[in-house]
């Protein structure tokens, strides 16, 4: 019976697939079309899809395009059970409701540190000293102000336009306008295993990602965008670009600050989500980390991810009143609707983060008690947590839903929620992008399982 480690090596170069063979940790495979037996090494919990390719049968000449004789394929729709990389970085358990970042508790990080701390941790792999800190911050507020392409371009947009069409135009206009940092049109890799073009990348993205997103919020609300300070840290340069400010000082209110600090830390990164995996996916194929970023944003913004939260927020505004609430939920109930920012496709326990984030609603009690819509989400909540058709089946509100509340609380229109989600995702995805390139060439390229016709003539 074959131990299959020969293409072991080519997932895992650092020599844990290789060891396994001596453990004996694996999966005992019998494939009944042949009667083979095969054994298939086991490690963290996982085996190498390759393996699979050794378990072969004659070819299927009724179906062959199934190519049985290639090797053995694992179809996964959506990758619900698929690991598509390692990664030091973040680690969660749906089942538990635990998140860590560098191996960090959330709940410590929130309690005990700042943003500009999590960035770095994010980043860096570990908490800075105050030295680090002060470099980083440094770093962050020396990139150059906005090219005049990038604002030219966030300015052609129609105003109504939705803010989040803008950053992915901003996005590529910065792209263009650095276009020697392209590897295809500087016709060589320029990333890969290059640290320090790397890390520059990485806060040039960061700090002109803050300035993508506040130009265009203010193009799209019709106001003066407020050039960068750099005496500001990097969420409170974030508020007054976009003229986010208290009326009475001119500057950004401290206790939104706060909120939008420790909002930011919640949602800094949650593993292998829909627009980390795009970001991969494309960063795989080796372009710049600007492309890589356009491709996570584009993901973000679908209703089955970060899209979601918009959507939820505008179907709540739809119910209209408290009075309303129980019908929306009898609605959803009976299939006629769907119920946005409820579900999770990892937790089936209390998100870690919702405690955090329900506290900062706490803290802004006035501002909800002016605002009836969000009288209107909390009803609706209460009546979803009492019911048994939702507690039956583990919906819990996502804890990014109840963050569009504390946006709207502190008084941001609905459509600029999502461009600030993506905003508190940046330090994440850069720090997944700057992993990536730390590992070796290997463009991602999922199989298919053909289902057409095969074998026609053309008369």
């Amino acid at each position: 019976m074959p131990f299959l480690t020969d293409h072991t090596e080519q997932v895992r170069t650092n020599g844990y697939w290789a060891s396994v063979a001596n453990k004996r940790d694996s999966l005992r495979v019998l494939d009944n079309r042949t009667g083979s037996e095969y054994e298939i090494p086991i490690v963290h919990n996982a085996i190498p899809a390759v393996a699979f390719k050794e378990i072969k049968s004659p070819q299927d000449k009724e179906s062959p395009c199934d190519q049985a004789e290639y090797g053995l394929r694992l179809f996964d729709p959506g990758f619900q059970n698929t690991c598509v990389s390692e990664s030091k970085i973040t680690y969660n358990d749906g089942l538990k409701g635990i998140l860590f970042y560098r191996g960090y508790d959330i709940k410590d990080i929130v309690a005990r540190k700042g943003f500009t701390d999590t960035q770095y941790l994010l980043l860096w792999g570990h908490l800075p000293s105050q030295e680090e800190h002060q470099q980083w911050q440094h770093r962050l507020s020396s990139i150059p102000r906005l090219h005049q392409s990038v604002l030219n371009v966030i300015h052609s947009f129609d105003t109504e336009a939705p803010p989040m069409t803008m950053i992915i135009g901003g996005l590529s206009a910065l792209q263009a306008s650095q276009k020697e940092l392209i590897p295809a049109y500087a016709a060589k890799d320029l990333y890969l295993n290059q640290t320090e073009v790397v890390d520059q990348q990485v806060v040039v993205v960061l700090a002109n990602m803050a300035m993508i997103c506040a130009a265009s919020y203010c193009h799209h609300m019709g106001r003066e965008f407020n050039k960068p300070d750099p005496s500001l840290s990097y969420v409170e340069n974030m508020l007054w670009m976009m003229g986010h400010v208290d009326s009475t000082t001119g500057k950004p209110n401290p206790k939104y600050v706060k909120c939008v600090e420790k909002l930011w830390i919640l949602i800094a990164d949650h593993e292998m989500t829909c627009s980390t995996a795009a970001l991969l996916q494309t960063a795989s194929a080796l372009p710049d980390a600007i492309s890589s970023m356009i491709s996570a944003v584009s993901a973000f913004s679908g209703i089955l991810h970060g899209g979601a939260l918009e959507v939820a927020y505008k179907n709540i505004a739809e119910v209209g009143s408290v009075d309303n609430a129980q019908a929306k939920i009898d609605r959803v109930k009976a299939k006629k609707e769907r119920l946005f920012g409820y579900g999770h496709r990892i937790y089936r326990v209390t998100d870690p983060r919702a405690h955090f984030i329900k506290e900062m609603l706490v803290e802004l009690e006035e501002e909800v008690k002016r605002d009836p819509l969000l009288k209107v989400a909390f009803e609706m909540d209460r009546i979803a947590q009492d019911d048994e058709y939702f507690t039956s089946r583990k919906l819990k509100p996502n804890a990014d839903l109840f963050a569009t509340f504390v946006y709207k609380a502190m008084g941001f229109p609905a459509d600029i929620i999502l461009p600030m989600t993506v905003m508190s995702r940046t330090q994440g995805l850069m720090a997944h992008w700057k992993e990536a390139m730390a590992g070796t060439a290997r463009i991602w390229r999922p199989q298919q399982i053909y289902t057409g016709d095969f074998g026609k003539h053309i008369d």
